[in-house]
This record gives structure tokens, sequence and C-alpha cells, in this order.
């Protein structure tokens, strides 16, 4: 049987195929700049730091305070998203595609934490006191949950969500492993810290 043959590209057709690369990819990121991709790495980031910085010194406040402050980053992002509108040509369909992921993503996660670990919240100080190994544990997974759509969507999106997304994991690891006295003000700074910068960053060069 016999098997066509493969005829390599000429250097101006291999030229243009790379041309067609930084052109795919400037749009990208133009479409990434212009639409509410900075303000919401900014806006959770901020969360991110609230949050972490409250449970480093009164972890009680937790059993409330991630609830508002979810709420918070849901209805300002909804608030973001309506107020950008990406002047460069996209798939349509995109943008309730991603808002069902990420709906879709904190559903199956909060899924996963109630069937692993069930119980109740404490509410004296001998249980927080017990219940706080588990507590980092449970918060260094919730805080790699997001890193993990951003590097999925990285594939998509561009590379640079895929090397936002494992930074921010490896600091999560590393303050959870070599950290853990002050492994919440590690997190506020390192992983909110980080996304308040990649938002600034975007903003800034991406435009």
């Amino acid at each position: 049987m016999n098997e066509e043959s493969v005829v390599p590209p000429n250097p101006e057709e291999a030229r243009a195929a790379l041309a067609e690369v930084d052109r795919v990819l400037t749009q990208t990121r133009l479409a990434i700049a212009q639409g509410p991709s900075a303000p919401l790495l900014i806006l959770w980031g901020v969360i991110w730091m609230i949050a972490d910085l409250t449970t480093q010194f009164y972890p009680p406040a937790m059993q409330w305070l991630w609830l508002l402050l979810d709420l918070v980053g849901i209805f300002g992002s909804w608030w973001l998203a309506t107020r950008h509108r990406v002047q460069v040509k996209r798939p349509s369909g995109w943008g309730w595609r991603i808002g069902a992921f990420w709906g879709i993503l904190f559903f199956y996660s909060s899924l996963w934490l109630w069937l692993l670990v069930p119980g109740h919240w404490p509410q004296t100080a001998q249980q927080w006191n017990d219940f706080w190994p588990m507590y980092k544990r449970i918060s260094a997974y919730g805080h790699t949950i997001p890193m993990f759509a951003y590097v999925v969507g990285g594939l998509w999106l561009g590379r640079f969500f895929v090397w936002l997304g494992l930074l921010v994991t490896a600091l999560v690891l590393i303050g959870f492993c070599y950290v853990p006295d002050y492994f919440f003000l590690w997190l506020a700074a390192t992983g909110g810290g980080s996304l308040v910068i990649s938002g600034v960053f975007i903003r800034k060069f991406w435009k």
C-alpha cells in the first residue's frame, strides 16, 4: 500500500505559519487585556488576601467570612463581566461557557470536600485548636482548585495562565510544608499577591 510522501514546508510557508501564530497570540492577549480578566484577577486577589489575613489572626470568622467574600466576588465578577466588552473577535458563547465551567468546578470541589471531610465547624477554642491542622489542609485544597482552572484554561487562553496557576500552586505547597505557623499570611502575600500583580501586569503590558 503506497503512502503519500510528506513535503516539508518551504521557508516562505514556515515564516507565514510562524507569523500566523504570532498574530493569534497577539490577538489572544489583546482580547484578554480588553476583557475582564485583569480586574477579575485583582478582585479575587484582594478577596484572597482579606480572607487569609483574617484567618491567620481570627480563625472563627471563617465560619461566615469566606461565604460573604465569595458572594462579593461572584457579584463583582458578574458586574465586571457586564462592563467589559472585548473588541477582538472571539468564538461566540464563550461567556456563558466560562461561567458554567467555574460554577461546575466549585460545585464539585465543594461536593468532594463535603464527602471527604464530614462534620461541623468547631465551636470552642479547644475545638478550633484541634481542627486547625485539618483546616490548613482544607485551605490548601481550596486555594489550589482555582489554580487548576487557570492551568486548564491556559491551554486555550495562553501560557501566561498556565504558568500563573503552576506558580501559585507551588507557592501554596511550599507554605503548607515549610511555613505552617504563618501559612495564611504566606497565602495572603504569595497567593493573593500573585493574582493582584498578574492583573496589573495584564492591564499594563498586554494592551
